[in-house]
C-alpha cells in the first residue's frame, strides 16, 4: 500500500499541548494502515508511543477533547535541590551568566502536583494489562539530572518493569517539563538520579540511534521554524518562548542524527503546517481538537505525497 520500507521506526517529539496535534497525525497515520516496528517518544511524545503501543490511538481525539486545564494542572509547589541546568546558549556576558544562573535556581521549584498525570495513566492504561497489543519495542526518554544524559527505558513488548522503573514513572519521568512537574527519582547501582523532561533542556541532544536497523523512520515533531523565535507574553510567556525554542532545536538536532545511521534510513519529519493556536500548557479541548484535527489532515497530505 505504501512505499515505506520495513522495518519502520517512528519517533515521537515532545511539546506539552502540543501533541495534541501529534495524536490527530498519528491516529491518521495507524487509520491508514501504517504500523511501526520500534518506537521511541519523550514527554507527551511518550505518552502518544504508549496509545500506538495499546492500540489505543482511536481514543486519542476523545481524550484531549475532553481536557480542562484542571484535568492536568493541579497547584502543588515544591522545591527540589538538585542540580537541573535548562539552558545553555548565554552569550557569555555577565548579565548573561546571571539570568541563566536565575532560570536554573528557579527551575528547582515546581508548581504542579503530578499526581493528575499518575490519575491519568492509572485509569487508561494501568487495565489495559502488561502486553502490548503491538509487540514493538519502545523507548521512553527522560532526562537524569545528575548525569546531564538522557535517560532510556526500553520496553520489548510489554509494559513491565524496564531496570528500577515502572512503566508509568517511566512515562511521568519523561513528562516531568522542569518547573511544572516535580522529576521523578530512581536509584540504580546504589546512586539516585532524578529524571526529568529533556525537551526543555539546552544539553544532551537525543538522536534517532534506537533505530539502527531499520529502512524508514518516521519523525512526528510539535515545533515550527517560527518557534525559534517565539514572542512571549502573559504569566508564563517568558516560559513559552524558551521552551519552544529548545524544542525546536532539539526537533533539528534528532533529525539530523540519521546521517549516524549506518542502515542509512529514509527520514521522514512532519511538522505542523500552521500556528496550533494552543500553547505548550494550554489543555484546553476546544483547542486542542482543533489541533488534533490539522494533524490528521497533515498526515492525510504526507500519505498522499509519499503513497
Amino acid at each position: 500500500m505504501f512505499k515505506f520500507k520495513r522495518p519502520i521506526g517512528l519517533f515521537l517529539c515532545g511539546g506539552g499541548a502540543l501533541g495534541s496535534w501529534q495524536s490527530g497525525a498519528l491516529a491518521e497515520l495507524v487509520r491508514q494502515g501504517l504500523h511501526f516496528d520500534a518506537v521511541a517518544g519523550f514527554s507527551v511524545g511518550s505518552l502518544n508511543g504508549a496509545a500506538y503501543c495499546y492500540n489505543k490511538t482511536g481514543e486519542l481525539r476523545r481524550i484531549w477533547s475532553g481536557f480542562k486545564p484542571s484535568s492536568i494542572l493541579r497547584l502543588g509547589p515544591r522545591y527540589h535541590h538538585i542540580p537541573v541546568e535548562l539552558y545553555q546558549h548565554d552569550d557569555g556576558s555577565p548579565l548573561s551568566r546571571a539570568g541563566s544562573f536565575l532560570q536554573n535556581q528557579l527551575a528547582k521549584v515546581t508548581l504542579f502536583s503530578n499526581k493528575p498525570v499518575y490519575e491519568f495513566l492509572n485509569g487508561w492504561l494501568a487495565r489495559s494489562g502488561a502486553q502490548f497489543a503491538h509487540g514493538i519495542k519502545f523507548y521512553v526518554i527522560s532526562h537524569a539530572v545528575e548525569l546531564k544524559l538522557p535517560y532510556i527505558s526500553r520496553f520489548d513488548g510489554s509494559a513491565q518493569q524496564s531496570g528500577n522503573l515502572s512503566f508509568n514513572d517511566a512515562l511521568m519521568a519523561s513528562c516531568s517539563i522542569p518547573m511544572i512537574f516535580p522529576p521523578v527519582p530512581v536509584t540504580e547501582h546504589g546512586r539516585r538520579y532524578h529524571l526529568v523532561d529533556g525537551g526543555v533542556i539546552g544539553i544532551a541532544t537525543i538522536n534517532l540511534n534506537f533505530f539502527e536497523g531499520c529502512r524508514t523512520i518516521i519523525m512526528i515533531g510539535n515545533s515550527r521554524p517560527e518557534d525559534m523565535d517565539y514572542p512571549h507574553s502573559g504569566p508564563f510567556g517568558l516560559f513559552e518562548s524558551r521552551a519552544r525554542r529548545m524544542l525546536a532545536l532539539h526537533t533539528q538536532k534528532i533529525y539530523e542524527s540519521r546521517v549516524f545511521i549506518r542502515s542509512a534510513p529514509d527520514v521522514h519529519l512532519i511538522k505542523p503546517p500552521v500556528d496550533l493556536g494552543v500553547k505548550l500548557l494550554e489543555f484546553d479541548g476546544a483547542k486542542c481538537q482543533k489541533a488534533f484535527d490539522i494533524g490528521e489532515a497533515e498526515a492525510r497530505r504526507f500519505l498522499a505525497a509519499e503513497g
